[in-house]
């Protein structure tokens, strides 16, 4: 019931904005190219520049964060024109690609590409163009590895981090995280993907790729028996 009011009251308040679904369909409407499966988080705090909807692209499975902004347009030209008199329009399309995650309060300028399979760090400004297959950051925002690499640092970390955040739970809330905590690392000790539980199939579902992320995950060697063998470990 409550989420219902909820939902309601969002929808009076922010129109369009109130989930990622209405604005995706109203910034389609003025005539923007977006994707399948595009996720954008909190549309409420989100800035994207509809004054040409036509210069802007999105493509398939991205993520955008709270607090980013994507513009087409620059007004930077009213201080030329105060002094030389003259308007200088400045303008410029945007093109995102495939599975790009883009960092919270992240700010793109006119006439960027961003490549596919591309992971935008938090509050960069993004005002050049980014290849493919890469993580980039900053201000302004630069390619600071591959996502090769970016993989690899990410799969090395997993028990460490997943250890740190089972003993801050523990200190915390004086129990063990249950299935739904342990959500995003559950591939530490299980490789069956018709034995999850429901909140792991989840996010094995997440981005429409849940034959291939199974598929993977049948081949993929655990580094623990079950969830309580992990939780066993972690002194």
């Amino acid at each position: 019931m409550f989420n219902l009011i909820r939902k309601i009251k969002n929808q009076f308040i922010y129109g369009c904005r109130s989930n990622s679904d209405e604005y995706v369909k109203h910034l389609r409407k003025l005539g923007m190219k977006i994707g399948n499966r595009v996720k954008i988080f909190n549309p409420a705090h989100t800035c994207i520049d509809e004054t040409r909807p036509w210069m802007i692209e999105i493509g398939d499975d991205v993520q955008i964060t709270e607090g980013v902004t994507i513009l087409t347009h620059g007004y930077d030209w009213s201080v030329l024109k105060r002094v030389y008199g003259e308007v200088l329009g400045s303008v410029g399309g945007v093109y995102i690609g495939n599975n790009v995650f883009i960092g919270m309060q992240t700010t793109i300028l006119k006439g960027v590409h961003i490549g596919n399979n591309v992971i935008i760090g938090a509050n960069s400004l993004v005002n050049t163009d980014i290849p493919d297959n890469c993580v980039a950051a900053g201000n302004p925002c630069r390619e600071i590895m591959t996502i090769d690499d970016y993989y690899k640092k990410r799969k090395s970390l997993q028990i460490k981090e997943a250890t740190e955040m089972v003993h801050q739970y523990r200190e915390r809330y004086g129990t063990e995280p249950s299935t739904e905590i342990m959500r995003e690392h559950f591939w530490l000790f299980s490789n069956d993907p018709d034995g999850l539980p429901e909140e792991w199939r989840k996010v094995n579902r997440l981005l429409g790729n849940e034959e291939y992320t199974n598929n993977i995950m049948k081949r993929h060697r655990t580094a623990f028996h079950s969830m309580n063998d992990f939780l066993k470990s972690v002194k």
